[in-house]
């Protein structure tokens, strides 16, 4: 069985999964890693390769061959990364509110929505501001749309039902990665890992188990 990963999205912590971990069938093996870059006092620079790299890496520390990646948002880029480098490494790949391109002008509006908060509040919430806008600089330029293709793990698209602003790109990266499905989550917006986790545990243990 390959070592489950949960990927926080952006404005998350690893927290952000306890959900899914506490849910866990027996036996499984999993982590919840902070994403390279994002984790507050910590001297690094966030990027998406980077941060793949690093979940790449928890191969070797787990001693296992193949991984399951789980990632939301910012965290499903990440893995999106990872299963197109690395796909003889990635079995299993759950992409939730992920994006192919980031749409123009997504990047500005979420910059200047987050830029408002104060950092001491984020800081309550174990989010390093400063960390918080570079990520969100950083993943404003990647862009998939040419390579989905690559991907060769069992892949689920999740999206909220609720979540119109990444419906199109969930569509997309459906259809570009070969033989993946699409499941929507109901009563769950951008976040369905902690809007609904029944349903998003149901809807992604039922395809995780299925392989």
């Amino acid at each position: 069985m390959p070592l489950f990963v949960f990927l926080h999205g952006v404005g998350e912590t690893p927290q952000a999964w306890q959900d899914q971990v506490v849910a866990l069938p027996p036996g499984v093996k999993a982590v919840a890693p902070w994403l390279r870059g994002t984790r507050p006092g910590r001297d690094e620079a966030f990027s998406i390769t980077g941060a793949a790299d690093d979940v790449l890496r928890l191969l070797n520390q787990h001693g296992v061959e193949q991984m399951a990646l789980i990632g939301s948002s910012l965290g499903a880029v990440v893995a999106l990364d990872a299963a197109v480098r690395a796909p003889a490494t990635v079995a299993q790949l759950v992409l939730a509110a992920g994006q192919v391109k980031p749409p123009p002008g997504l990047a500005k509006v979420q910059r200047l929505a987050f830029g408002l908060m104060p950092a001491r509040k984020l800081a309550t919430m174990g989010i390093s501001k400063k960390r918080f806008l570079a990520a969100l600089d950083e993943a404003a330029g990647f862009d998939y749309s040419g390579r989905l293709g690559e991907v060769t793990a069992r892949t689920l698209v999740v999206v909220g039902d609720r979540d119109k602003p990444n419906r199109p790109a969930a569509e997309q990266l459906a259809a570009g990665i070969p033989d993946a499905a699409l499941a929507v989550i109901p009563d769950a917006g951008a976040t369905a890992h902690t809007d609904n986790p029944r349903a998003f545990n149901d809807a992604v243990f039922s395809f995780l188990a299925s392989a």
